[in-house]
């Protein structure tokens, strides 16, 4: 299947603004990468790679330091006050599954976060994750809908544009949808990314990502990939306001409750904004449950009771 990278234009001028070290180096990178936000959500590693400086990270350093200041991005001391005022305005989607968006604390999934649904197979993750595609699309949105497993349905897509009184043409330009192979590619689609509004990956931690780490004395190298592709949809965030949705597998814990905990473990955990658990108690019934595992402002108590359908949750 075709990548098809959706790219923000931007003017040319505004990378005229910068004025600090390797000026003409970054002007240059700059104009080919379309605007300084693309150079600022690098980190230092990236960008060095970008101005061939992989023996002079302080000065990486600097350069990155001169870009953020230059696009406006990177942190801000502010007033409390300000910070409340901005949180309460900050965008949010509504995914017309009816518990969600009534009981979390957004009233919806609020963009510049990064969500995380781990839940065993048939629970509706990616029905979830393909709903709020089309919903973002359909509010103008790019997206970019990123599958690692191999099991695609479009015809769900299709279903869910439907119920919403649209169909998969009219969305074209917004909703992109690429199949990646392994780790290594899916690297590569995250690193190509420019001012994408929504990212879904379904599932993070796919087979080939555990197949290519294979052993517990490789589980170390596979988080350590785990947490740099959560820190580029961090830098996303920060940098494009970009909200991103992935799905995970769970893996039974041998303990006394048997629980069942994503597959992601404590990077996965500490590395999204937010984390729900999905559940379907019976699976004789079409219905699931949804428990925030670690959800800010939000107790671990809370149900959101959902019902699957053909056309997407309710």
């Amino acid at each position: 299947m075709k990548k098809a990278m959706p790219r923000r234009a931007e003017a040319p001028e505004e990378c005229q603004q910068y004025r600090g070290p390797k000026r003409d180096d970054v002007l240059k990178l700059c104009a080919e990468l379309g605007g300084l936000r693309h150079l600022a959500v690098k980190n230092v590693v990236e960008l060095a790679q970008l101005l061939e400086l992989e023996d002079d990270l302080e000065k990486a350093e600097e350069v990155l330091a001169a870009v953020r200041r230059a696009a406006g991005v990177g942190a801000r001391v502010v007033p409390v006050s300000e910070a409340v005022k901005s949180y309460a305005v900050a965008e949010v989607l509504k995914t017309h599954v009816s518990e969600f968006d009534e009981k979390t604390p957004w009233g919806g999934l609020r963009f510049g976060y990064i969500y995380g649904l781990a839940g065993e197979y048939g629970a509706g993750k990616s029905m979830f994750a393909i709903q709020a595609s089309v919903l973002a699309a359909l509010a103008g949105k790019r997206v970019v809908y990123i599958d690692t497993e191999g099991a695609l349905n479009l015809s769900l897509f299709e279903k869910v544009a439907k119920r919403f009184g649209s169909d998969l043409t009219a969305l074209s330009d917004r909703l992109h949808i690429t199949q990646v192979i392994d780790p290594i590619d899916l690297k590569e689609v995250l690193l190509s990314l420019r001012g994408v509004d929504v990212v879904v990956v379904d599932s993070m931690v796919s087979h080939a990502l555990r197949a290519q780490f294979r052993g517990r004395e490789r589980l170390a190298a596979r988080q350590q990939l785990l947490a740099y592709f959560l820190d580029v949809l961090r830098r996303m965030a920060a940098v494009y306001g970009t909200l991103s949705i992935l799905t995970d597998q769970v893996i039974d814990v041998p303990d006394f409750f048997s629980s069942k905990r994503p597959a992601g473990g404590n990077v996965l955990l500490h590395g999204v904004h937010a984390l729900f658990l999905m559940r379907r108690p019976n699976k004789q019934k079409a219905e699931g449950v949804m428990i925030p595992l670690d959800v800010p402002g939000m107790a671990p108590t809370v149900e959101i009771r959902y019902e699957i359908r053909d056309d997407g949750l309710y």
